[in-house]
């Protein structure tokens, strides 16, 4: 059932594994597992997600693409990034971030690279996301949005980004996470 192996030094011994529920972009799955420790056996529930890629989109005006998306967890429209989900046929987290970017802004860049990779909450789910950069980003056609999207697409300047995170217009946490690397990309130079 998982995508994901426990190291054989992880304290817990699987004894079984199910599938619970199957959604498009993930599926909930049931272990029992018993602790090598005390011999305890206790069912942990957790997420089997696809990877993911945050995308940092920086125009040559140094400005950043983000997006305002309605989120169904929240209940909230949220101030983003661009991201998505990497499909099976993407041949590398760059190619997602790449079609993804285009799809959801019509904004297209130079020299992607990932700059971060984070477990998004590796309590419940054994997914990675990875954070990318393209440089050097122009809009060069209108949004290729999928049935299910609902976003607005607009630049803000680099040097405000602190102070909307101080203020709490940015609270997502994975957007929170790609600004980091970011700011550590950018110390690196």
């Amino acid at each position: 059932m998982k995508k994901f192996v426990k190291p054989a030094t992880s304290g817990w011994l699987s004894i079984s594994d199910e599938t619970v529920f199957e959604a498009p972009i993930f599926t909930i799955g049931r272990e029992l597992s018993r602790c090598v420790r005390s011999g305890a056996e206790h069912y942990f529930y957790y997420l089997d997600c696809r990877n993911w890629v945050t995308i940092l989109a920086v125009t040559p005006d140094d400005e950043l693409v983000m997006i305002h998306q309605y989120r169904h967890g929240s209940g909230e429209i949220e101030l983003e990034i661009p991201g998505g989900c990497i499909d099976p046929e993407d041949s590398y987290p760059v190619a997602t971030g790449r079609r993804e970017l285009l799809e959801e802004t019509g904004y297209a860049g130079e020299n992607g690279r990932i700059i971060g990779k984070v477990n998004p909450n590796p309590a419940l789910q054994g997914n990675t996301c990875y954070t990318i950069l393209f440089e050097n980003c122009r809009k060069i056609h209108d949004p290729q949005l999928e049935d299910t999207e609902e976003l607005s697409t607009f630049t803000i300047p680099l040097r405000n980004l602190d102070e909307m995170v101080r203020q709490g217009k940015i609270s997502h946490a994975l957007v929170l996470n790609a600004l980091y690397f970011f700011d550590l990309s950018r110390k690196r130079v």
